[in-house]
C-alpha cells in the first residue's frame, strides 16, 4: 500500500514539475519579466513554492517511506522528477529571452544540486531493489 502511494506521489510531483517548467519557459518567451508567471497567473515566488519545493520534497518523501521496499519503477519515477529540475534550470537558463538577475541565478544553483541528489535517491532505490531481486 505503501508503494502505491509513494507512486502516487511521485506522479504528482512529475505532473507539479511539468506545469512548473511549462510555466517558466512560456513566461520567458514571451519577455514577461522574472517576476511575473504567463500560465499560473502567481508570483514567481509562489510558484517556485507550490510547484518547485512542494514535487522536490514528495519525492523525497516517495523514497523514504518505501525505503525497505523494493521498486525499480518508483526508483525510475524519482529520477525522472529529478531530471526535470535539472533539465529545467539548464533550459531556462539558456532561452534566449531570459531576463534574470545574476543574483537570482545564483539561486538555481541550489536547484540542480537539488535535482541532482533526488536523481541519486532513484538511483539508489533502483540499486536496492536489484539486490533484493538477487537475494
Amino acid at each position: 500500500m505503501v508503494l502505491k502511494v509513494a507512486i502516487v506521489l511521485s506522479i504528482i510531483s512529475i505532473i507539479l514539475l511539468s506545469i512548473y517548467g511549462v510555466d517558466a519557459i512560456v513566461t520567458i518567451n514571451e519577455n514577461l519579466g522574472s517576476q511575473n508567471t504567463a500560465i499560473l497567473h502567481m508570483d514567481a515566488k509562489s510558484r517556485g513554492m507550490i510547484f518547485g519545493l512542494i514535487p522536490a520534497i514528495l519525492l523525497i518523501i516517495s523514497f523514504f517511506i518505501t525505503r525497505k521496499e523494493s521498486s525499480k519503477i518508483l526508483g525510475m519515477l524519482i529520477i525522472i522528477g529529478g531530471a526535470l529540475m535539472v533539465i529545467g534550470v539548464g533550459i531556462i537558463l539558456t532561452l534566449p529571452n531570459n531576463n534574470i538577475p545574476s543574483a537570482e541565478k545564483g539561486e538555481f544553483g541550489g536547484v540542480v544540486g537539488i535535482g541532482i541528489a533526488i536523481a541519486a535517491l532513484g538511483v539508489i532505490k533502483i540499486f536496492r531493489s536489484k539486490k533484493n531481486i538477487a537475494a
